[in-house]
């Protein structure tokens, strides 16, 4: 995948899914939509479970949402990765 362009503070948005299946579905989805995103594992600090994760520059996030909630992709968790962690958004 190609490196994802974080905004000048390092934000992007991490999306988490309920399955992996859900993850690779999302992954051809959104090659199809040329997206730029990165599969990458879910952070410890997010979930103690082995997963992964969709990561996109927060300025696609918005049209991610749309992308996967309307292919009836459902979304764990939004969050707002940071210079300093991860911060869970209410935008589910």
């Amino acid at each position: 995948m190609a490196r994802i362009p974080l905004n000048e503070n390092g934000k992007g948005s991490l999306f988490v899914l309920y399955s992996i299946h859900n993850v690779m579905k999302s992954e051809k989805i959104l090659k199809g939509c040329q997206v730029t995103f990165d599969t990458v594992p879910v952070p410890k600090e997010i979930s103690s479970d082995c997963g992964m994760a969709i990561l996109t520059a927060s300025a696609e996030a918005v049209s991610v949402k749309q992308v996967l909630l309307k292919s009836g992709i459902a979304i764990k968790g939004i969050y707002l990765k940071t210079t300093s962690g991860y911060e869970e958004t209410n935008d589910r």
